[in-house]
């Protein structure tokens, strides 16, 4: 089968061999990116962080020349490059400005004890944060370090994180990695440790904790934010499901799946629910998903591959537009309730049309759910949903050469859905299509 991958890693890979590439680049033009507006974030911060800011900076300069690739890795952590991309919309949503500076604050501890994870912090050298002791969060150790209540900072290392009250050391911990397994399997150094992360399909993170500062933002109508909630369920019930869902997407698309393990860091649980499914995504968040959990295995890999291909397409779009007229005017939406901008209908049949295509590899590779009559009805709602966005795209779009090469291509995959309907005998015209 002939690869739809683009240049920029956007529509959808057929094969896991060496198609990554497109998107890991992607996704580093976007880290280079997220480290750039970190360096030059001081005009943003409170005056009394900014000194503290322009030393962590200095580090991180240093720390550029000795090892790139590991610094930018610290920025694609949640805790640090999700605030980070936050800080330009303290003007665009002032009820969230409090959120977005206090999260902005706390990027700087974040990013050290990333560095510090990372061997990054040269030897003999200290670095002092001074301005409150948040709990630390990172996937690498699989949950939060909370410091005594007594702390009022950290210092960091190249050989241990301190919580420190003033100048004296209340709690330390080495950093390499066998002594902080030790250590966090253990009491006894001062901290207190709570898991926060799960692995699940072998390739992303449970998340119940979000450092996300506008998750509670929603520009969905029938929604009020994304928190973090376990719906009542256990984490084990989540991860058994989310487990099943990745291996589907694994064994059904294993390009999609191999792309996922390039940036797919966490899942954020926003509750569950039996009759719908809600799931969520933000551009400034990326490497993060927020799903409500459904007992239907099938329903939750459709979202995971839909929520994916939107961060795919966040990553791309910090570097590359699409779209002339992108976000004016409005037009009533094949997929939401609210009239969308021409973004959000792209953004949609991005997202729905490989969902589509899981639909018919599982059913051209014989799984027994796809004699189910409700699957066979899920892929045609979705093909004539996705036609009926491609037809306003096609009528209304205004392209740029990169979005032109893009669309290109998902209407090559649009067309290999439609070709297959109509060899079955099918109708491919949507049931209502808003052109108007």
């Amino acid at each position: 089968m002939q690869s739809t991958v683009t240049g920029h890693g956007l529509v959808l890979p057929d094969e896991p061999v060496d198609e990554t590439r497109a998107l890991a680049r992607a996704y580093v033009r976007y880290l280079a990116i997220c480290c750039q507006r970190f360096l030059t974030a001081a005009p943003q911060l409170p005056a009394k962080l900014q000194p503290g800011h322009a030393r962590v900076a200095a580090l991180v300069q240093d720390a550029l020349s000795r090892d790139r690739r590991a610094v930018l890795s610290c920025f694609a952590s949640p805790t640090v490059g999700t605030p980070l991309q936050c800080l330009p919309l303290r003007d665009e949503l002032p009820a969230f400005r409090a959120r977005i500076d206090e999260a902005a604050a706390d990027v700087m501890p974040h990013l050290l004890f990333e560095m510090a994870l990372r061997g990054l912090i040269p030897r003999g050298q200290s670095m002092l944060w001074e301005h409150g002791a948040p709990r630390l969060a990172a996937i690498t150790i699989g949950g939060e370090l909370i410091p005594p209540a007594r702390a009022t900072g950290w210092r960091f290392s190249a050989s241990h994180v301190a919580a420190v009250d003033g100048d004296a050391e209340v709690a330390r911990m080495a950093v390499d990695r066998e002594s902080l397994a030790r250590a966090l399997a253990e009491p006894g150094h001062g901290f207190r440790f709570m898991r926060r992360f799960r692995r699940i399909g072998k390739v992303t993170q449970l998340a119940t904790v979000d450092h996300n500062p506008i998750a509670a933002f929603e520009a969905h109508p029938e929604k009020s934010g994304n928190h973090v909630d376990l719906g009542g369920r256990s984490e084990d019930e989540w991860v058994a499901v989310l487990d099943d869902s990745f291996a589907l997407v694994e064994r059904h698309m294993p390009g999609e799946f191999a792309e996922m393990s390039t940036m797919l860091h966490e899942v954020i649980p926003i509750g569950y629910d039996t009759v719908r499914h809600l799931s969520a995504s933000y551009r400034e968040a990326v490497g993060t998903v927020y799903l409500t959990l459904h007992p239907s295995v099938m329903i939750m890999a459709e979202a995971v591959i839909h929520e994916f291909q939107h961060n795919k397409f966040n990553v791309s779009a910090y570097h590359t537009d699409y779209l002339a007229n992108a976000f004016h005017p409005l037009y009533k939406s094949p997929i939401r309730p609210d009239p969308r901008p021409l973004w959000g209908i792209i953004l949609a049949v991005h997202a729905f049309l490989p969902v589509a295509e899981l639909y018919r590899r599982m059913r051209d590779g014989g799984h027994p759910w796809a004699a189910q009559p409700d699957f066979e009805r899920r892929m045609s709602e979705l093909d004539l949903k996705n036609h009926e966005g491609m037809e306003m795209l096609r009528a209304h779009a205004q392209f740029t050469a990169a979005g032109r090469a893009m669309f290109d291509e998902l209407e090559a995959l649009e067309h290999r859905h439609l070709a297959d309907r109509t060899a079955r005998g099918l109708e491919n015209t949507p049931t209502e299509i808003h052109l108007a």
